[in-house]
Formats: C-alpha cells, sequence, structure tokens
C-alpha cells in the first residue's frame, strides 16, 4: 500500500493558500450581524435622537446669549449667528470631499462656542428676566394709590392721542389697567420693569401693581412699528 501525501498548490504569486478557519467564517458573519443590527435598530434611533439633542443644546443657549442683552443686541447676535450659519454651510458644500475628521473638529469648535457663549451669558440674562419681578417693583401687592387706565386705539394710538398723552398718578403703589383695539401690548421703557407687560388679546394679563418712585415713565406698545408710529405716552407720578 502506498501512503498519499497532499501538498498544497501554490497560488499564482509563489505564495500557498491557506484553508479557511471555521472561526475566521463565523467572525464575520457575527460581524455582519452586528453591522445589520447598527443599520436596522441602532441609527435610526440615534441620528433622530442627537439630532434634537443638538437642536435643543443650540436654541438653549443662543436664548441665553438674546435674553442677556437690549433688543439691538439681540438684532445683531441674530444676523451673526445667521450669516455664520450660511457661511459655515456653503464652505462646507463648496469642498465636498472635507474629510471626516475636518468636519469632526468643525462641529466642535461650533458647539464649543455656543456652549461658551450660553454659559457666559447665563447669570445676566437670569438676572435680566428676574430683575423687575425679584426686587419687587412688579406684581405688588396692597392697595393701590392710583390707578392708570390706557385705551388702546383708534389706531396706533393711546386713548386717542399719538405720543403725547400724559396720565398722572400717585406712588407709590400704582395699578395700571390696559384695554382696547386687540393686538398691542403695554410695557414701561425702564430696565427695572422689563418683567412687566400687558396686552389687550384676551389670552392676555390687562391689570398689573408696580412700584413707581415719583418721577415720569415712558409706556409704549412693544409690536413692531407701534411705537414709531404713535403708541408712546408717560405716567408722571407725583
Amino acid at each position: 500500500m502506498t501512503d498519499t501525501t497532499t501538498i498544497d498548490e501554490p497560488a499564482p504569486g509563489g505564495e500557498v493558500l491557506e484553508p479557511l478557519h471555521e472561526s475566521a467564517a463565523l467572525g464575520a458573519e457575527g460581524r455582519g450581524a452586528d453591522d445589520r443590527v447598527k443599520s436596522r435598530y441602532l441609527l435610526p434611533i440615534l441620528v433622530p435622537a442627537l439630532s434634537m439633542a443638538a437642536v435643543a443644546l443650540y436654541v438653549l443657549n443662543v436664548s441665553r446669549v438674546f435674553l442677556a442683552g437690549d433688543k439691538d443686541a439681540a438684532l445683531v447676535i441674530g444676523i451673526i449667528v445667521t450669516l455664520s450659519i450660511l457661511i459655515g454651510a456653503s464652505i462646507i458644500a463648496a469642498a465636498p470631499r472635507l474629510r471626516t475628521s475636518s468636519l469632526v473638529v468643525i462641529m466642535a469648535l461650533v458647539v464649543l462656542i455656543v456652549v461658551g457663549a450660553g454659559a457666559v451669558a447665563l447669570g445676566p440674562s437670569v438676572n435680566e428676566k428676574e430683575t423687575a419681578a425679584g426686587n419687587g417693583l412688579v406684581g405688588v401687592a396692597g392697595t393701590a394709590n392710583s390707578t392708570v387706565t390706557v385705551t388702546a386705539g383708534p389706531g396706533l394710538t393711546f386713548n386717542g392721542v399719538a405720543s403725547t398723552g400724559n396720565y398722572p398718578a400717585t406712588g407709590p403703589i400704582v395699578s395700571i389697567a390696559y384695554k382696547g383695539d386687540s393686538g398691542h401690548t403695554l410695557a414701561i421703557d425702564d430696565p427695572k420693569y422689563q418683567g412687566f407687560l400687558l396686552g389687550t388679546d384676551s389670552s392676555a394679563k390687562h391689570t398689573e401693581q408696580v412700584k413707581l418712585a415719583p418721577g415720569t415713565y415712558t409706556i409704549y406698545c412693544t409690536v413692531p412699528g407701534h411705537r414709531a408710529a404713535g403708541m408712546q405716552a408717560t405716567i408722571t407720578v407725583k
């Protein structure tokens, strides 16, 4: 009887082809299953969740920046943010072969800038929002010393008078009542009273008691364009 020995045939390049081990085949099959789980289950959940988290983070921090400044600063910040987004999107669109690592670095810088700005503005925004309510000037309890009734309209006026109306009052507690045509608001042009806001719509607050020291205070409608058109007056406290 003659023994037969099997010799692996060399590959075209002179290398001997090794047989595929069963463990390697199982490993490849396992990786394929993991990839299917990621593409079918994880990605459809993670991508929307991460997107919502990113949007919430952006809105929260940008709103803090807006609240920390006045209306002019908010307008400037809004323009800067809008231009930055447009310019950034144009740069990324113009470089379709941008490497993933470069894109990650850009997004990380954007997140750091937005979060940093929100963290810096957190204190001023909270203080600005709570100034009037926290210093006892708005929503004052007790009996009012006088009542001022302001009527919106006709047209863009207060009590039919454009920009020249004057309301006398006796302090320190003044009850301000607001009524008239719908679609108007009433605020006091003083940083200490930024928590004070009345409206003529059914869902708005119509009356508020405020503490006013002797002096003259400007009241106006906050709807864009209404103040410039004549919805401004003064309250003079004796």
